[in-house]
């Protein structure tokens, strides 16, 4: 215990260590918490989980024909959009980029809407009925749109110009006509009037082949497009009697606040711990005490253990304490309704969501910092945290993967959801748990060859090569 206590007291002492503190309390105050607020502003509002009433909204049924119509023709407006702007918008890493297609793929986008819309290539490009446009400009009737809509529209020889060149109309000339009745449809307006002219799987055919032109995680993509037009629990809907129960009862109310809190953290514990265990396995190295530490006589595995075990109890501290406020304002509200919260939801829920993944980064970072004795283990964890943040079609919780480093939330519903896929979610977490142990392991067995000097990396004096070197031990 006073190894660890040692160990403990190195890490409150590292700025590196405070910025992961910072980050995390930057979360919490800024997402998290405001969230807790505006629920509890809004307990009378049907769309509010605290929403408690006689009768709720009616479930939402499965995806029927007139969702996948407006699905179909939406997107299709969109593509159409993206295409006359040449500029399409992709999320390939939970970061937007844009996409400018070259000529022979806005060639390829070109066909799809022709398919999909019926068009000419003049419609679809904006550019048909141009010569009507130029003629209607100068024939003898017209109308002037003024502000408040509506707009004066005069009859044939009404107005006249002076000799400045400016339009002037007399006091008696023009009639007002007010509001829509003066808006005729434009033909840039009656260009985008179509109806779909495929089958709804040709249309999703046609997506999945847009989305792979232009990146991983467009708005052409099936979870996008499910997520944008067939409606789900992040939506501000009201809420069915089956949610009021999931929340009630299944979640206990501050479950599902512990849900969300886990998932605002989720993004900065797949990547910040890792400054944490490299910062502490290097600073024996800046100050020059690797020739104490290596000869005493602590075992490697006890070495190892104790300060990887330092590492994750004091980063897992800051994640406890954070949401201790809301959870007294939660509990706090549960007693003046009468309900029973579970006044240990975050708990379970951080040990449970976020304890695996920041063993695992942990692990992946004490690692090589003690195989390669430099900063790499901080590049390695930046691409972790690039490849290894869900897709968009998780956001919602209930879909999860085996090897899923981070678990995903994003909604304050869905208990049940959640429940009908407990096991895969588990099974989950064991893995990447075990994953850490092993891991650690290796650690172990590296660092104990390296305190017989058996295993060096990069220059030796009396090296001619880089790479591993390995010498006896005399």
């Amino acid at each position: 215990m006073r190894l660890f206590g040692m160990e403990c007291k190195k890490i409150a002492g590292s700025i590196l260590y405070w910025v992961l503190v910072v980050a995390l309390l930057a979360v919490s105050i800024f997402q998290y918490e405001p969230s807790v607020e505006s629920e509890l502003r809004r307990v009378n509002d049907p769309s509010s989980v605290f929403y408690i009433a006689d009768s709720y909204a009616p479930e939402r049924g499965a995806p029927d024909e007139a969702m996948e119509q407006n699905m179909m023709k939406e997107a299709t407006k969109l593509l159409m959009y993206n295409y006359r702007d040449n500029s399409y918008l992709y999320y390939p890493f939970g970061y937007v980029k844009e996409k400018t297609m070259s000529a022979q793929e806005q060639a390829a986008i070109l066909q799809y809407l022709m398919e999909l819309t019926g068009l000419s290539e003049q419609a679809i490009n904006g550019t048909a009925d141009e010569t009507a446009d130029e003629t209607d400009s100068t024939s003898d009737t017209g109308d002037i749109p003024i502000s408040g809509g509506g707009a004066f529209v005069f009859k044939p020889g009404e107005g006249s110009l002076n000799e400045n060149g400016q339009f002037v109309i007399g006091a008696d000339e023009g009639q007002y006509v007010p509001g829509d009745e003066a808006a005729p449809e434009t033909p840039a307006q009656s260009r985008n009037d179509f109806e779909i002219q495929v089958t709804f799987e040709r249309f999703k055919e046609i997506m999945e082949k847009v989305n792979k032109m232009i990146g991983s995680g467009s708005y052409f993509s099936w979870p996008m497009l499910k997520l944008y037009y067939f409606g789900n629990d992040m939506e501000e809907a009201p809420i069915s009697e089956r949610q009021h129960k999931e929340f009630y009862e299944g979640d206990k109310v501050t479950g599902a606040f512990a849900r969300y809190y886990c998932d605002s953290i989720s993004i900065s514990v797949l990547f910040l711990p890792a400054f944490v265990i490299v910062d502490l396995m290097l600073r024996d190295k800046r100050r020059n005490m690797r020739g104490l530490i290596y000869p005493r006589t602590i075992s490697s595995a006890k070495l190892i253990c104790t300060r990887y075990a330092a590492a994750v109890c004091i980063t897992m501290l800051p994640i406890l304490i954070l949401p201790v406020k809301s959870l007294v304002v939660l509990m706090r509200y549960c007693g003046s309704i009468g309900v029973q919260g579970d006044v240990l939801a975050f708990v379970k829920y951080t040990l449970a969501w976020i304890l695996p993944t920041v063993m695992l980064v942990m692990a992946v970072s004490l690692l090589v910092t003690a195989l390669l004795e430099n900063y790499a283990a901080i590049l390695i964890s930046g691409v972790i945290w690039l490849i290894g943040k869900p897709p968009i079609d998780k956001l919602e919780g209930g879909n999860y993967g085996l090897f899923d480093l981070i678990i995903r939330h994003n909604t304050l519903r869905g208990y049940g959801r959640m429940m009908e896929n407990i096991q895969m979610l588990a099974l989950n977490r064991i893995t990447i748990t075990l994953a850490a142990l092993v891991l650690v392991g290796l650690a172990i067995l590296v660092y104990s060859r390296k305190r017989k000097g058996g295993l060096t990396f990069g220059n030796q004096k009396s090296a001619h090569h880089h790479g591993f070197k390995f010498t006896a031990e005399h």
